[in-house]
This record gives structure tokens, C-alpha cells and sequence, in this order.
């Protein structure tokens, strides 16, 4: 029994040795032949790592470039497969995630662009849990939604006329290190995603920041430079057009902005190049979204029937604000009556569209050739003015602003240190001394739109806010 077990024991010895030993390889011939300890650490010196049990191995592309001494680089087929397009920008320890996607149907009445972007700072981005009670972030913050109007703003203008498919652009900060801003960065990031969708877009488009520390300029400055700079000027363009201008700066002259700006645009030009070749290497095909264009025959022949009297009431100074408003609906009703005698199916579809249409090439015409305004003022007049103070004397302040037909009510209130607001950003100052709160009464944007003849974008892009 004992040497049946000691054979036992010998055998799974030689096993084990003869496991440490390489598989056999076949070699023309038919003969296996083993290699040698050294050729077998080269060999596995010059392939690669094998990828770790359970792991799915995703092919991703990436593209990187300098601008400022800093190094920039676009990737994408890592994360978010499922979306239009996807793509993390990444400079320094900062990593900001966009994602594009876009509906494959559009609503057949629609007549605008509904694009959504939504920006999102998380304090885990920064390893810190937030403060709330909850431990759980709420609503948008004051300054997401302004970085979300920063990546909205250059980019609308850019989709095709007609295109009126919901879009959403959905940006998140993944990680921040606190230097850099990761605004700019997810602009370029929401571009590149736009490049690499099915979604038609006539991009791409550069963004930059640009500030100046004791008469110097500085690309992309860290969020400690720009507590220095008298200059924080975004600029986003295109290869030959300027896009979006958003600038703060401390009374610096317009020839400084103008060397600023003629700097800024060599150096966010550098942002596109790469998107291109990343969207050669790793973009999808554009789709063929459904354009909702009116024809050129449906569009002149509501030219015909409404310039006339567009004109005679956008021309003719004695109308007020709603009195014009009144009379364009009247305009719109009697073309559209005519319109149905015809039984014009394909032009009563776009006629509001087309009237407004006309009706804004009447009062650009109007300014352009004569230098008039509707109401009739020169280019270089200004509606009257009236302004008075402490109007409600138990407020710490107030005060009463007309122009024309437009008021503005400004009270404001006084508060100790301690009232300051706290910031929970992943970038900035802890806290926030002046606190800015304006709204639209929605009754007044409404009617206003209604009788004087715009739509409510005209009147005010932020009117919802």
C-alpha cells in the first residue's frame, strides 16, 4: 500500500514539473520542438499582456495635441458604445465624458431645433461627497447651466436648416484635478462626439480659453491664473468664422481684446484637425435624417401673397407693438384663406413659418437700404429713457428702469458675511458674495411674443429661466 502511494506521489511530482515546461509548438515537419528559456522571455517580452479573466477588451481610438504647453487628447469606443457619439477629452488629470444622441423620427409640426445640453459636475469628480443631507446632488447649479449654454451656443448655429430631430448632448465630468475648468474642455468634447456621430452637423468647431497675467497672454490658464488674469475670454470658431465670444475682463482696452481674440482663434483652430482625423478613423456614417424644408415654389408663392402688406404695416410708424402684432396674424389668416382655396396642402404646412420668414427680410431690408427701424428711429437713436430710485423706501435698495415700453424693476438686499451662498464646484471660489436673480414673467414674454409678432427665442433666449 505504502508504494502504491509513494508511485502516486512521484507521478504528480513529474506532472507538476513537466507543467512548468512549455506546450510543444508545431514546426514544418511534423516535429515538436521547445524553446529555450531565453528565446521564450523574448517572445513573451514582444506580445502583449494578455487581458485580465472577465474582462472585455474595446477597441479604442484616440488623438492628442498641445496647445499652451499642454497636451490634449480626444478618445472614444471605450465608453457610452451605445450613443450617436462619445467621446473623453482629457488634459492632465481632468476627464470630461460627451455624449451625442439623436432621435431617428421628428414631430411632422415641429419648426424648431430641439437640442438639449446638459452639463454635470459631480463632487465625486474630486473625491469629495456633498453636503447635502441627502449626500445626493439636486437640481442644475447656476454655473452648469451657464457651461451648458457655453457648449450650446457655437453649436446650434452649425446643424442644417430644416433639421428638427431632438438632439441631447449630455456632458458629465468624470474626474477633475481643481486646475483646470473643465468647461472649454467639454465644448471641444461635445463637437468631437458631433464629428464621430450618424448626425448630420456642420462641424467642427474649436474652443478656447484665454487670459493675461501681467500683460501676457496665456492659453487655457489653471483656475489659480485666472484669479490673477484681467482677461478670461472663451472663444469657440470654425476653421475661417468666429462662432461665440463670452469675455470678462478688468477695463482693458479693445485693441488688448482684439490682439486677445486674433490670438485665441490661431490656437482653437488647433482643436480641429484632430476631431477630423478621429472622426476618419472611428466615425460612423451620416444618416439621412428627414429635412423639413419648405419648397422654393411654396415659399415664393406666400412671398407673393403677404410682402405687400407686410410692408405697409412694418413700414409705417404709426403702428404700436400690438397693432402690428394684430395685423400680422390678420396678414397670415387672409393668406392662408387663400391657400385653402387651393387646396395648397404642402405650403399651409410651412405658411407661419414662411410669413415670419418674410416679414424679417422686410425690416432688415428697411434698415439696411433706408437705416430705419420698424418704429422709425435712425440707427444711432435710442427709445426714451426714464429711470428713478428708491422707489419702495423700506427695501435697501430699488429702482425703477423704462426704455420705450420695456421696464425693469432692480431692488437690492444687504446681508451679513454669513449669508453668503455656498458653491459646491468642483472649480472656483468656496462662496459667493453678490447673488444676481432675474425671471420673465411668463404672462408679459407670452404676450409680447403673441401681439408684437416674435416668437419667444426673439424676445429672450433665456425666457424659461
Amino acid at each position: 500500500m505504502s508504494m502504491a502511494v509513494a508511485s502516486l506521489r512521484l507521478l504528480a511530482r513529474g506532472g507538476r514539473r513537466r507543467a512548468r515546461f512549455p506546450a510543444p509548438l508545431s514546426v514544418p515537419g511534423g516535429r515538436a520542438a521547445f524553446l529555450s528559456g531565453a528565446a521564450e522571455e523574448v517572445a513573451q517580452a514582444d506580445a502583449p499582456p494578455p487581458p485580465p479573466p472577465g474582462r472585455k477588451v474595446l477597441e479604442s481610438f484616440r488623438e492628442e495635441f498641445e496647445i499652451g504647453g499642454r497636451v490634449i487628447s480626444f478618445e472614444t469606443g471605450k465608453m457610452a458604445r451605445f450613443a450617436n457619439g462619445s467621446v473623453v477629452i482629457s488634459m492632465d488629470d481632468t476627464h470630461v465624458l460627451s455624449t451625442v444622441a439623436a432621435a431617428k423620427s421628428s414631430e411632422p409640426v415641429r419648426d424648431f431645433l430641439p437640442l438639449t445640453v446638459d452639463y454635470q459636475e459631480k463632487q465625486y469628480a474630486q473625491g469629495v461627497i456633498p453636503t447635502t443631507y441627502m449626500r445626493r446632488e439636486g437640481a442644475p447649479k447656476e454655473r452648469e447651466l451657464l457651461c451648458g449654454r457655453i457648449i450650446d451656443r457655437p453649436i446650434r448655429p452649425l446643424f442644417p436648416p430644416g433639421f428638427y430631430h431632438e438632439v441631447q448632448i449630455m456632458v458629465n465630468v468624470i474626474s477633475s484635478d481643481g486646475k483646470q475648468d473643465p468647461d472649454v474642455m467639454a465644448a471641444n468634447a461635445s463637437s468631437a462626439a458631433l464629428m464621430l456621430s450618424d448626425i448630420p452637423w456642420n462641424g467642427p468647431i474649436g474652443v478656447i480659453r484665454v487670459g493675461r497675467i501681467d500683460g501676457n497672454f496665456v492659453l487655457n490658464p489653471t483656475v489659480d491664473e485666472l484669479g490673477l488674469s484681467d482677461l478670461n475670454l472663451v472663444y469657440a470658431c470654425s476653421r475661417d468664422k468666429t462662432l461665440m465670444i463670452d469675455v470678462q475682463a478688468r477695463e482693458i482696452t479693445e485693441r488688448d481684446l482684439q490682439a486677445g481674440m486674433k490670438l485665441a482663434h490661431a490656437e482653437a483652430v488647433k482643436c480641429i484637425d484632430p476631431q477630423l482625423r478621429l472622426a476618419k478613423r472611428a466615425g460612423k456614417k451620416k444618416k439621412e435624417y428627414k429635412i423639413s424644408l419648405i419648397s422654393d415654389k411654396s415659399y415664393e408663392k406666400i412671398r407673393t401673397l403677404s410682402e405687400g402688406p407686410i410692408e405697409e404695416v412694418f413700414t409705417d410708424s404709426t403702428y404700436g407693438k400690438f397693432e402690428r402684432g394684430e395685423a400680422l396674424e390678420n396678414i397670415t389668416q387672409s393668406v392662408k384663406a387663400k391657400l385653402e382655396e387651393e387646396c395648397d396642402e404642402d405650403s399651409l404646412k410651412f405658411l407661419h413659418k414662411a410669413v415670419d420668414t418674410v416679414r424679417k427680410q422686410v425690416i432688415r431690408k428697411r434698415i439696411i437700404e433706408k437705416g430705419l427701424r420698424v418704429d422709425g428711429r435712425q440707427l444711432d437713436e435710442v427709445r426714451p429713457l426714464y429711470c428713478e430710485s428708491s422707489t419702495y423706501p423700506i427695501l435697501h435698495g430699488s429702482a425703477l428702469f423704462s426704455r420705450g415700453d420695456t421696464q425693469v424693476l432692480c431692488t437690492v438686499t444687504l446681508g451679513a458675511p454669513g449669508d453668503a451662498q455656498r458653491l459646491d464646484s468642483i472649480v472656483g471660489p468656496p462662496t459667493k458674495r453678490f447673488m444676481l436673480h432675474y425671471s420673465f414673467p411668463p404672462f408679459s414674454i407670452n404676450e409680447v411674443a403673441k401681439r408684437g409678432g416674435l416668437n419667444r427665442r426673439e424676445v429672450g433666449h433665456d425666457y424659461r429661466n
